[in-house]
């Protein structure tokens, strides 16, 4: 039976105005949210930084190269993943990879320096980046709490990560001209290295009561070089899990296609109609407007909404929330491919996918063993959802060269994809409930 600390601390009653909270778990939530702020301003700095990088001197034609690199290098770090996995303690796991990450800033810092052209490398290492850091904090949260502590503190730690996607890229556009590319990276380095001192802290700060008891240690699940991918392909509900981002994300840079070509149509028509616009300003003002409303938003359904959600209709019902409202944003779009339509659509998704989905896919890992939520989550989310991209990328040149496709025909196939999305998560949800089952049931026995 758990046993809490009897009276409130300031940091319970502060954030038990967001979420219920049991006595004890303030210090530990405040912990993973500060970790998951550090990690994400640190994050979009860099991400700021690689724009401007590759752009300056080459075309967009190389962004798409450096996608592809980025999937087919996670093909063979996803094995190596495994092998420190099963060679390391969680906590030791977690601060290898970090420092590893460092140690690659540092030296994309000292080469730039030097004037070398870092501009390729740096932009797929950020993608990978993008990838491993927060995929491995949400892996080590999830082996810190136990089904029900992540339940209802997942979504206030995820506050920790909109608020420094919220922050950052305002300040790093603003500061970029100001103290330049090199200054701003060691800035990053510095936030990433403050995280490692989070690492201890946030684990050993969770309650006892709140602690993952799913998870034992001992001889890895499956072996071998394929390591997470084993897994995956093993395990049912890691397979639907696999197909869910590997569709979520699929459909999603559909949309971000969609969205940039009625955003170039749109501004054709103004200047064509006479309007005093300068192309590319346009285009930059809107997309900072854009990314500013879609992570306001995000910020506020999570604190407001995500949890209620979570704790009215489960995470069974939750992960059906996105892409249902796909179904009815693309739908609208099939009809009325208009660009001010299709704006509130993007935003809608984007700040759904960002707060309710992006919680609920990490809950989705709590009810799973240490390994599953190690080199499983790791497996899914690195190679996965990047092969989503691969699968937009083809969809996209296939629709244009081969069949003529415009963006009805685009809004349509994500129909067909979020409708596929839908029944794919409405299995993901029953298999989670059964895993939540087995895990209560083993509790109860031991």
């Amino acid at each position: 039976m758990a046993h809490w600390p009897t009276r409130y601390t300031a940091l319970d009653r502060l954030f038990n105005r967001f979420t219920p909270l049991h006595p004890g778990e303030g210090l530990g939530t405040a912990a993973f949210f500060v970790y998951a702020l550090l990690m994400m301003i640190s994050y979009y700095i860099l991400k700021t930084i690689r724009e401007p990088m590759l752009l300056t001197g080459s075309s967009a034609e190389l962004k798409s190269y450096a996608y592809a690199t980025i999937a087919m290098i996670l093909l063979f770090v996803i094995p190596l993943y495994g092998v420190l996995y099963r060679r390391s303690g969680k906590q030791q796991l977690t601060r290898l990879v970090t420092l590893v990450f460092l140690l690659l800033l540092a030296a994309f810092y000292l080469m730039g320096r030097a004037g070398l052209d870092i501009a390729f490398a740096y932009y797929v290492w950020v993608g990978i980046f993008a990838v491993m850091i927060p995929t491995q904090f949400w892996a080590f949260a999830a082996d810190s709490f136990s089904v029900d502590a992540g339940k209802r503190l997942f979504p206030v730690i995820m506050v920790g990560a909109t608020l420094g996607g919220l922050a950052a890229p305002y300040l790093s556009g603003k500061l970029f001209p100001l103290i330049g590319p090199w200054n701003l990276m060691l800035i990053a380095g510095l936030l990433l290295a403050m995280t490692l001192l989070c690492v201890g802290w946030a684990r050993n700060a969770v309650p006892t009561a709140s602690r993952s008891h799913g998870s034992r240690p001992g001889a890895p699940e499956h072996g071998g070089l394929l390591g997470g991918f084993s897994l995956v392909f093993s395990d049912r509900y890691l397979f639907y899990m696999a197909l869910l981002v590997l569709l979520l994300n699929w459909v999603n840079t559909t949309g971000e296609y969609i969205l940039a070509e009625l955003l170039i149509k749109h501004v054709d028509a103004l200047i064509a109609g006479g309007a005093d616009v300068v192309k590319a300003d346009y285009i930059a003002d809107f997309y900072g407007t854009f990314f500013f409303v879609v992570n306001l938003l995000t910020l506020l359904v999570q604190l407001a909404l995500v949890a209620r959600i979570i704790l009215w209709i489960g995470v069974r019902g939750a992960v059906l929330v996105l892409p249902m409202v796909a179904v009815l944003g693309y739908g609208l779009v099939v009809f009325f491919p208009f660009f001010s339509l299709f704006r509130l659509v993007k935003i809608l998704e984007n700040s759904t996918d960002y707060s309710l989905m992006n919680t609920t896919r990490h809950a989705l890992y709590l009810p799973l063993s240490a390994a599953k939520k190690y080199e499983g989550k790791t497996a899914i989310d690195a190679f996965f959802w990047r092969f989503g991209d691969l699968a937009q990328a083809g969809m996209i040149y296939a629709g244009l060269n081969w069949l003529g496709f415009g963006i009805r025909q685009f809004a349509m196939m994500n129909v067909v994809l979020s409708v596929l999305w839908l029944v794919v998560a409405w299995r993901a949800g029953k298999y989670y409930g059964r895993r939540q089952e087995d895990l209560a049931g083993a509790l109860h026995t031991e």
